[in-house]
């Protein structure tokens, strides 16, 4: 593992400990699998109950 970390490391030009804490700050703003699972439920609800609108291309969400 420890190889794996000084490849990426030297492949992205930083130091192994500036790559580890770059890798730490990324998954912070990473959401859980739980958390896109509820999301997702919820978002759900909100389209069964009309509370969402379905639309039929994406230039319609630029309206």
């Amino acid at each position: 593992m420890k190889e794996e970390i000084e490849k990426r490391a030297r492949k992205a030009n930083k130091t192994t400990s500036a790559y580890i804490i770059y890798m730490i700050e990324l998954e912070k703003s990473l959401i859980s699998e739980n958390e896109l699972v509820e999301i997702a439920g919820r978002a759900e609800k909100d389209y069964i109950s009309g509370k969402t609108k379905k639309l039929k291309s994406l230039a319609d969400l630029c309206k």
